[in-house]
């Protein structure tokens, strides 16, 4: 298979210019930062091969409604990063690489120090909010890694990701408060009303559960989830904002301290941290379709008992197997073109079933994949002329189990359709 690959890819790509010597390391050449500026629609963040979980920096969203007047500016955002912005809203675990629409951004994360701010504020004003101004300069992004330097407060900030959990790595700055925000709120192509429900359990002093329940381009999109942190919570508390009749002022509600049920259609909820412990937080974020119970167990089963480093190498190492499926010898200009490129048709589709093979299916109801591993995130109307041809040549098993998806799909539906526009378990027509 492999030279059957090589050969191709000498006849397209006339990768053979340099001669140079084969680099065992296909993720070195790998830029994750391509395609974020303007309309290439990627995201510069961590994720696993084909994961769920796409823990990333959102820059921005813009409301895609605004008194009933379209805003085409939330086209710039299909993945919720634009490289030419200089702020950081905060990191989301959920993403669309390369689409022509914008959706997700579940469950955003924030460090804080400092005073306790709730609203994300905006670009022109970020003093207003949580948002925080970064440098291009203290980015280090690679397949399964990502980080950067926020400039306001100081925290530095490392992501990773296992196929079904999103691992954050806070580094906060000696005797500075410790605060991480939670935005239930907040998503990409949003508008008045996305949100339909959350809710928020703290179950004991490093474990939180809940789900959120959204209508977006996935018209009903469930995302529960399961948050482990590192050391404990010394006091926790959220508000439910919610949104006046222009886009940018809000209306705020008494904040609940330290009640450990939490529910509402625009939370946000704050955790505080004992800073003499230790600099350093790390916050595993596990989702699942189908129950908490799922996410719980996705939780366990990817990371209980590993550090944020050996994950981050174990998905470094999966990247590396996936991509080496091709030799490709050539300037460094375009092998980076090459394996760039190869790394982006391995994200979307995406394996949606909990560890226990469990999934949510386009008819809402709970299903199993005895025999297939079920996938989603099906732009058919682009992936049919290449993304599955080439998945058929490099990746044979796991196109298999994305056409066994579909077939499941097409059964699962009133009108026994194969999918337009397969998300998370949604058809989007």
């Amino acid at each position: 298979m492999k030279k059957s690959i090589f050969l191709i890819t000498v006849m397209v790509l006339s990768c053979l210019a340099g001669k140079a010597d084969q680099v065992g390391d296909k993720t070195s050449y790998v830029n994750p930062l391509i395609g974020t500026e303007g309309m290439g629609h990627t995201f510069p963040g961590a994720c696993a091969p084909f994961g769920i979980v796409q823990l990333s920096p959102d820059t921005d969203t813009i409301p895609h409604n605004i008194n009933g007047v379209y805003q085409g500016k939330v086209y710039e955002y299909c993945a919720g990063y634009q490289h030419t912005d200089n702020t950081i809203v905060g990191f989301s675990h959920t993403h669309l690489s390369g689409t022509g629409h914008s959706d997700l951004g579940d469950l955003l994360i924030m460090p804080q120090t400092g005073a306790l701010q709730l609203n994300p504020g905006t670009k022109e004003h970020p003093d207003s909010g949580y948002r925080q101004r970064f440098s291009h300069d203290t980015e280090k992004a690679s397949p399964g890694y990502y980080a950067v330097t926020l400039a306001d407060n100081g925290v530095q900030v490392q992501l990773t990701a296992t196929q079904r959990v999103g691992v954050h790595k806070y580094t906060y700055p000696k005797s500075s408060d410790q605060r991480i925000i939670l935005d239930l709120l907040h998503g990409i192509y949003n508008y008045d009303g996305k949100v339909l429900w959350s809710t928020l359990r703290v179950e004991n002093d490093t474990l939180l559960t809940g789900y959120r329940l959204t209508d977006g381009w996935a018209r009903t999109n469930y995302t529960y989830f399961a948050i482990s942190f590192s050391k404990p919570i010394s006091s926790y508390g959220y508000q439910d904002r919610k949104q006046e009749k222009y886009v940018g002022f809000w209306r705020k509600f008494d904040r609940y301290h330290n009640f450990p049920d939490m529910a509402g259609r625009s939370m946000v909820a704050y955790f505080n941290f004992d800073p003499a412990a230790s600099s350093e937080l790390v916050v595993k974020v596990a989702i699942s379709a189908v129950s908490t119970e799922g996410a719980l167990k996705n939780l366990v089963a990817e990371t209980a008992g590993k550090s944020f480093e050996t994950i981050c190498q174990e998905t470094h190492d999966a990247w590396n197997r996936e991509l080496s499926v091709i030799d490709c010898y050539g300037t460094p200009d375009q092998q980076a073109m090459l394996y760039t490129s190869l790394y982006h048709t391995m994200i979307n589709p995406s394996v949606y079933m909990d560890i226990d093979r469990q999934y949510r299916g386009v008819d809402g109801n709970i299903h199993i994949a005895n025999d297939f591993d079920n996938y989603t995130v099906f732009s058919v109307w682009d992936t049919y002329r290449a993304e599955h041809p080439l998945l058929g040549l490099l990746k044979p098993s796991r196109n298999t189990n994305m056409v066994k998806s579909m077939i499941r799909h097409q059964q699962q539906q009133t009108l026994s359709m194969l999918p337009v526009w397969s998300l998370m378990g949604n058809e989007g027509w």
